[in-house]
């Protein structure tokens, strides 16, 4: 092997790496409640209390959120909670 071929072979193994699987992200803190959007449309929301952004469509109406955000959304009448 040539000298040039050499070198590419060197950075080659030197570009493969090996990289951990990321751990899975941690459990809620506490447990979520479901609510269900009843508006039309897409709907993108910030939780008052957690910060969250939620993101409800017609597609997707129900999300599991932080229960400390179920009140804030209720009172914008676009929301039912699921029992």
């Amino acid at each position: 092997m040539s000298c040039c071929g050499k070198k590419r072979e060197e950075i080659r193994q030197r570009r493969t790496i090996s990289v951990p699987p990321a751990p899975p992200p941690p459990a809620p803190a506490q447990p979520r409640a479901p609510v269900v959007f009843k508006g039309a449309g897409s709907y993108l929301v910030t939780g008052e209390h957690s910060r969250d952004v939620y993101h409800f469509s017609q597609e997707q109406p129900e999300q599991w959120i932080d229960p400390e955000d179920v009140q804030g959304l209720l009172s914008t009448g676009f929301f039912q909670a699921r029992s």
